[in-house]
């Protein structure tokens, strides 16, 4: 009896060593694309001594991570986008009492698992704010609302395509 026991604890203990899952990371991941963000300039753009591509790449690498499986690589992407902050202006209309920021971007998409997809877009964000409010601190808030604009679009314009 002693023996059918043992016997019975070591079937169980083998049963539990040879039963369990090996989980392989790097199965899941080869499936998962990735986006590289290259270079954008904003040369032509001076906004308080604020780097706009700095803050644009910030702002868009964390709405790609929060909103998809992507990964972010250095180089050698599924997908590279490249860009220029064109133009900025501030518009004020006759007889108006608002003013309009409007900001031109020119980004590039370079698609490497399909180059049909590949594309170059102009994108115009324009936002109002009051002559009354205080310039500097709403230059900033819309200044930070243009960027939100501008990863939204940018975002949709990627992924319609996928």
């Amino acid at each position: 009896m002693v023996y059918k026991n043992i016997f019975i604890i070591f079937l169980f203990y083998v049963f539990l060593n040879n039963s369990h899952c090996h989980y392989k990371p790097f199965l899941l991941d080869k499936d998962k694309k990735t986006i590289e963000i290259g270079n954008f300039s904003d040369n032509n753009i001076n906004i308080s001594g604020k780097s706009i591509s700095f803050e644009f790449k910030k702002k868009f690498e964390n709405f790609i991570l929060k909103h998809t499986p992507w990964n972010f690589v250095k180089k050698g992407g599924n997908i590279h986008l490249s860009g220029d902050f064109i133009d900025y202006k501030i518009i004020k209309k006759r007889n108006s009492k608002l003013k309009f920021i409007k900001m031109t971007v020119k980004i590039y998409c370079k698609d490497n698992l399909n180059p049909e997809k590949n594309w170059e877009k102009y994108f115009d964000i324009v936002k109002s704010f009051s002559q009354q409010d205080n310039f500097p601190l709403e230059n900033y808030l819309i200044t930070e609302k243009i960027i939100n604009n501008l990863v939204s679009q940018l975002y949709n314009k990627i992924f319609n395509n996928w």
